[in-house]
Order: structure tokens, then C-alpha cells, then sequence
């Protein structure tokens, strides 16, 4: 069975049947006596007897990427660099997802998408448009370390407010100086961070933001008829990352209750963060792979909020004619104030 995300069902492609996702059962676990929907519901960081078999590691040995399949897959293309890769081993022993997003973009959204992200590009060459192609395009669960955490921080800053006036004979300069003390706490959950070395941070961080309600404790009936990226950077090694950003916002949000001061230095500050917490996760991408003259190109859509991201090629000479009319038009512009203005 396959895992449709128009109507977030599992179905047979052969008759058709359709079957929630709750229900998705392994053979394995049928005669297993179910749990309560309120401990069902509880994600766990083991897998359920029978929950791996069937699934096989693809090894690329161009860009070192690992994808998580189904033994079915005989052949596969890697999503990230477009060579054909090879089963490695029996996928087992790696950390169960505690979330995952499951599909709502299909492969003709991501299509439509890709399609409507080249046209009506100025600067786009034509001949990308007439000869580019769509080489690979496949659903994968991508790798995220969710945290959550509080974060207090204190902060003190020296300010100043300027007057200036002039009586006829003296112009004059009143300077106030300031201590500026501020606090505050703020709680953050869920700050997404990609755990796949294959794939671009600026790509991953383009697509976002997910909407983590729309996340449900994990099932493996999501994953049929997708991809799935093995995690290969550990939550420890995001961690100060995470930390950064969390620090950046609150220093943001902090600076902006200044109020209008002529100048604002930054004597100190002190963070304190608490309830330090992560979780791992499943956030669901469409990746496209096209070639462009002899080069592989990668895109991105959002497979939740269908938002689509990738770099395209500069056409030189549209870029040259474009600046020249710009610089004409301008120097066109100026001609007719000076002759309004001035004659």
C-alpha cells in the first residue's frame, strides 16, 4: 500500500482499497493485543515487532547519502545528486521518529510548482526553459531535531538622547547619557534543525517554516510509497546551534523595547536557558532533479505548505541588456527633471 496525501489514506494501487493510517497494521503485530488509544498515542523511541522488515539502506557513493526505502526499490536515483546508488544493509537499529508531517503536496503539486518557479524569470536563459528537463523527482522525509526550551536573559546597555537648539548667536548640544537595563524570558518549542549532512542548510531553512500541529506520533504506514533521509548529524552537535538562534530572537525582541535613543551600546548580557529538550521528527520534501547543460540542478518544495525554493541559471546577456536599459532610461529620467526644474 501506498500513502496518498490528498486523502491522507493508505491504498492498494491494485483495487483500490483505502485504509486510515491508524489502522495500518504489520503482520507481525496483528495478534499483538492493542494498546489504548491514550498509550497509542505516546511516541516511542523504539520500533514495534515487524515495523523494519522491509526496509533497506540506499548508499550513494558520490555524495555519501543514505536513503531509507522499501526492498522493493531494486534501482534507485539519489534524490540529492542524481547517480544511481546501491542497497547497503538491512535498515535496523537507528532511533525511531518521534513525529513525522505527513504528505499534503502531491508529485503533480511539485511538478505545477517547478513549472510555475521558471516561468515569467527575466533573466532566466531561454534555452533552460526549451531544453531543461525534470530528471528525478521523489517524496522524502527529511531529518529535523526539534528543541524546546525557556530562555532568560538579561541584558544592560549605555544610551544616549541629543538636543540641539541655536539662540541667533550659539548653537548648542545638550547630551543626556543612560543606564538601560532589560529582562526577560521567553519559551521556544520546537526550533527546527536539518539532520542530513546531504542536504543544503540554506535549502532546508528556504523551505521552512512547517506547521509542527499537523505533526502526529509516528507511524511507518506514512512512509509507504516515500523516501525517508537516514539522520546522519547527532541532536548534541545541533545544539549550540539551536542555542544561537534562540539567543538571536530574544536579543531581537529585546533591542526593540529600547525605545529612540540617538545611540545604543551594549555594556552586557547574560542568557539562561532551561527545560533544554529535544525530540526527532520527519518533515515531509519534494526533491526535483534537472540537468542543465551537463550540470545537475536541485529544487525544493515544502511537502506540507507547498512552498518552493532552488537557484537558477543567469542568462549574461539578458542580464547586460537589462542593465543598459535601466542605465538609459535613468539617465533619460534625469534629462526631463533637469529641463522641468532648471530651464
Amino acid at each position: 500500500m501506498e500513502f496518498d496525501a490528498k486523502s491522507q489514506m493508505l491504498f492498494c494501487p491494485y483495487c483500490d482499497t483505502k485504509i486510515r493510517v491508524e489502522d495500518y497494521k504489520h503482520k507481525e503485530s496483528e495478534n499483538k493485543p492493542s494498546d489504548s488509544s491514550k498509550e497509542a498515542a505516546k511516541p516511542s523511541s523504539s520500533w514495534d515487532e515487524g515495523e523494519l522488515d522491509g526496509m533497506v539502506v540506499y548508499s550513494c557513493a558520490s555524495c555519501g547519502g543514505e536513503i531509507i526505502a522499501s526492498e522493493k526499490e531494486g534501482s534507485l536515483t539519489c534524490p540529492f545528486c542524481s547517480n544511481n546508488v546501491v542497497v547497503k544493509e538491512k535498515f535496523q537499529g537507528d532511533l525511531k521518529p518521534d513525529y513525522v508531517i505527513p504528505f499534503k503536496k502531491t508529485k503533480e503539486d511539485a511538478i505545477s510548482s517547478y513549472r510555475k518557479f521558471i516561468s515569467h524569470k527575466l533573466l532566466l536563459p531561454k534555452v533552460f526553459s526549451d531544453e531543461n528537463h525534470i530528471d528525478k523527482i521523489r517524496g522524502i522525509y527529511i531529518p529535523y531535531w526539534l528543541y524546546s526550551g525557556k530562555l532568560t536573559s538579561e541584558y544592560s546597555f549605555s544610551a544616549t538622547k541629543i538636543k540641539t537648539w541655536s539662540d541667533g548667536n550659539y548653537n548648542y548640544t545638550d547630551t543626556s547619557f543612560y543606564d538601560v537595563e532589560r529582562a526577560g524570558s521567553e519559551a521556544y518549542e520546537n526550533v527546527p534543525s536539518d539532520a542530513s549532512k546531504e542536504m543544503p542548510d540554506d535549502l532546508m531553512e528556504s523551505i521552512e517554516p512547517f506547521d509542527f500541529k499537523e505533526a502526529v506520533p509516528f507511524n511507518g504506514g506514512y512512509l509507504a510509497g516515500f523516501l525517508a533521509n537516514r539522520y546522519d548529524v547527532r541532536a548534541e552537535d545541533t545544539e549550540e546551534r539551536i542555542r544561537q538562534r534562540m539567543e538571536s530572537t530574544i536579543e531581537y525582541d529585546i533591542k526593540n523595547t529600547l525605545g529612540s535613543y540617538e545611540t545604543i551600546n551594549e555594556k552586557s548580557h547574560h542568557h539562561n536557558l532551561t527545560n533544554f529538550s529535544h525530540k526527532y521528527a520527519l518533515y515531509p520534501v519534494w526533491l526535483l532533479n534537472t540537468t542543465f547543460r551537463g550540470k545537475s540542478n536541485l529544487f525544493a518544495m515544502n511537502g506540507q505548505t507547498g512552498k518552493f525554493v532552488g537557484n537558477l541559471p543567469v542568462s549574461v546577456p539578458k542580464a547586460v541588456i537589462l542593465y543598459l536599459a535601466s542605465a538609459v532610461g535613468f539617465t533619460f529620467l534625469s534629462i526631463i527633471v533637469i529641463i522641468m526644474f532648471f530651464l
